[in-house]
Order: structure tokens, then sequence, then C-alpha cells
């Protein structure tokens, strides 16, 4: 009599569990390492006060042959429809359950913001999330798919406008 009374509680308790499971193993196989966004920023900080043209693959610690440029407000929806992958930097699997609520829809929910996301065979290799004042890249199209891309700062004031050279 005892043993029934204990195995409906563990079977609802393993019916619970399942989710958590899918969703843990959702979070596992998404989830990128990031490695090298540090090193980029630091890259392209020093490029930009040389005020001279650069390469884009000369600042990335990390191989990719197409990059995704986002601009401000751009929802995560918007992101993962763009590069038709879903990724996450989290590395907490309860940052990345806020991240797939609408608390994380909103990644570059500011003007002052953009993101390059860098991506190699389909798979996203660097996410790297800007502020404007740092370097604006709005003026570049969304997809490049060209490791050359030859960049030149121009000083606006009160921020640096990143445009392709022609």
């Amino acid at each position: 009599m005892n043993k029934k009374k204990l195995i409906i509680p563990f079977i609802l308790l393993i019916i619970l569990l399942i989710p958590f499971g899918i969703s843990y193993f959702s979070y596992q196989s998404q989830q990128i390492s990031n490695e090298g966004a540090e090193a980029f920023s630091q890259r392209l900080q020093a490029a930009l006060s040389d005020h001279k043209p650069f390469k884009m693959s000369d600042l990335t610690p990390v191989d990719w042959d197409k990059i995704v440029v986002f601009h401000p407000y751009a929802t995560k929806s918007e992101m993962e429809k763009t590069t038709g992958i879903t990724w996450t930097t989290r590395t907490s699997y309860v940052g990345y359950l806020l991240e797939r609520t609408f608390l994380g829809e909103y990644p570059l929910d500011d003007d002052s913001l953009n993101k390059l996301v860098f991506m190699k065979e389909g798979s996203v290799v660097l996410d790297v999330t800007l502020n404007r004042s740092t370097a604006d890249f709005t003026a570049i199209q969304e997809i490049r798919h060209d490791q050359e891309l030859q960049l030149a700062p121009e000083d606006h004031g009160h921020k640096i406008v990143i445009s392709t050279l022609k």
C-alpha cells in the first residue's frame, strides 16, 4: 500500500522535471562561449584610436565567414530570424530562462546600442554588443559575407561612425 502512495508523487515529479530537462538541454546546445569578445573590443578601440581604415578580420580573434550588424532596437526574435539560428551568450541557466521571456526580447533596447554577430558555417562564434558612442556601425548594411571587410572610422564629435570603404 505504501509503495502505491509513493509511485504517484514520483510520477508527478518526473512529469514536472521533463520540461526543465528539455529546456536545460536546449540551453546547453544554444550556448556559445563568446571567447574573444573582450579581445575584439580592445582591438577595435585601438583601431579606432588610430583613425585609419582597418580590416574587420584583423580585429577578430575567431575565424568567421559572415558578419551581421544589428542596429538599435533589434529584437532577439529578429536576430534569430536574420541569422537563422538561436543562440545565447548567457553563462547561467537562470540568465537563459530570463532571456527567453519578454525581459530578454529587447537586448538592444536603447538607441545607444548596436550588435555585431560573427558566424562561421552557420553557427555564431562571436556576439558583441557595443555602445554607439564607442563605435557606431549603423551605416553598414545588416549582413556582410566579406571577411576582407574594409572599414573606415569617421569622427563625428561625440561618436565615431564606422562605414565601409568602397
